[in-house]
C-alpha cells in the first residue's frame, strides 16, 4: 500500500490493529478447522450383539504386547462365510465383534502369562466391546474418513455406550489403514492363514517393528515371533549365513530354541530397517 501523503500516528495505529488482526485470523482459522469433530452417525445402527460370545464364531485370539491387552474377534454367521479369496467383500449384515480386556499384570506392570505362554485377561477389569457392522448405505456419514459401508459403535458389557455413533470417526480413520483389498478389516489372516491362533507373548512383528526390539531368555527357551502385520517379513540373522525364516505371511508364526547363551542380531530382509535383538542368558 503506497500513501500519497505519510500518515499521521492515527492512522499507522489503525493500520497496527488491522495487520494484528489479519495475522490473528490466519492463526486462528486453520486451529479451528483442526479441533472441529469430524463427521460421523447421528444414530446407533450397529446395535449391542446380544449373546456374540455364544452365538458368534470364534475367529481368534491375540495378545497385544504395546498396550498389555487380550483381544477376541468374533463374526456372526454371515460374516462367517467369508474365506481368504472373498475377504475382500464382507456380505452386507456382516457383524464383526473386537472384545477387549486389559491383561492381567504383576505388580511391575508385566503381564502374567499362562501355561503356553500368553496373555491372561484380568477378571477385575471390564471388557470393551468394539463393534462394526457392514450393511448397504452405512459409514456414508463418515465423509472422507469412509470405510466403504461399515458403520463403528463400542460398548460397554451391559450394553451402555464406551463409544458413542456420535464419537466413532475415529474408529473409521483407524480401520482406514487397513485398505480397502481386506474389506477395511483388520488381521484376518490370524483367521484365515494362522487357525485362530493370534500371536504368542514372546515377539509380535507389528507396523513393521520387532515389538519388543529387544529381548532377554534364559538357554534353552523357546521363542515364537508372529506376524501380526498384513504383508510379509522375515527374521534374518545379522551374521552372514546365519538363519533365515524365509518369508512369513501376515497370521503365520515361527517359533526358534536358543541354547547358548549370546546375542543373536536380526533383521527383515525385505524391510532392513527392522531390527531386533535377543540375549541369551
Amino acid at each position: 500500500m503506497q500513501y500519497a501523503t505519510p500518515p499521521n500516528e492515527q492512522e499507522v495505529s489503525l493500520l497496527r490493529k488491522v495487520i494484528s488482526l489479519s495475522f490473528a485470523s490466519l492463526m486462528i482459522l486453520p486451529f479451528a478447522a483442526l479441533t472441529q469433530t469430524p463427521p460421523a452417525p447421528t444414530t446407533d445402527r450397529v446395535g449391542f450383539p446380544e449373546g456374540y460370545a455364544t452365538q458368534f464364531a470364534r475367529w481368534f485370539v491375540y495378545d497385544r504386547p504395546d498396550t498389555k491387552q487380550v483381544r477376541t474377534i468374533y463374526a456372526n454367521d454371515i460374516a462367517d462365510t467369508v474365506t481368504e479369496p472373498t475377504q475382500n467383500n464382507y456380505p452386507y449384515g456382516s457383524v464383526l465383534v473386537m472384545e477387549t480386556w486389559t491383561a492381567l499384570q504383576d505388580a511391575q506392570g508385566n503381564p502374567v502369562l499362562d501355561a503356553n505362554g500368553r496373555y491372561q485377561k484380568n477378571p477385575a477389569a471390564t471388557p470393551t466391546i468394539f463393534v462394526m457392522k457392514k450393511d448397504r448405505g452405512l459409514g456414508e456419514a463418515y465423509g472422507p474418513n469412509r470405510t466403504g459401508e461399515w458403520e463403528y459403535v463400542a460398548y460397554r458389557p451391559d450394553g451402555t455406550y464406551q463409544t458413542t455413533p456420535q464419537n466413532s470417526a475415529g474408529c473409521a480413520i483407524c480401520h482406514r489403514v487397513a485398505n480397502q483389498a481386506v474389506d477395511w478389516v483388520f488381521r484376518s489372516n490370524l483367521h484365515f492363514v494362522n487357525n485362530g491362533e493370534g500371536p504368542t507373548a514372546e515377539g509380535v512383528i507389528y507396523n513393521y517393528r520387532f515389538i519388543p526390539r529387544e529381548l532377554r531368555v534364559r538357554a534353552g527357551s523357546f521363542v515364537t515371533f508372529h506376524n501380526n502385520d498384513e504383508i510379509e517379513h522375515t527374521i534374518s540373522d545379522d551374521v552372514a549365513g546365519g538363519g533365515n525364516s524365509g518369508r512369513m505371511r501376515g497370521g503365520k508364526s515361527l517359533t526358534l530354541r536358543f541354547d547358548s547363551p549370546g546375542e543373536f542380531n536380526f533383521h527383515c530382509d525385505i524391510h532392513p530397517s527392522m531390527r531386533g535383538k535377543i540375549i541369551v542368558e
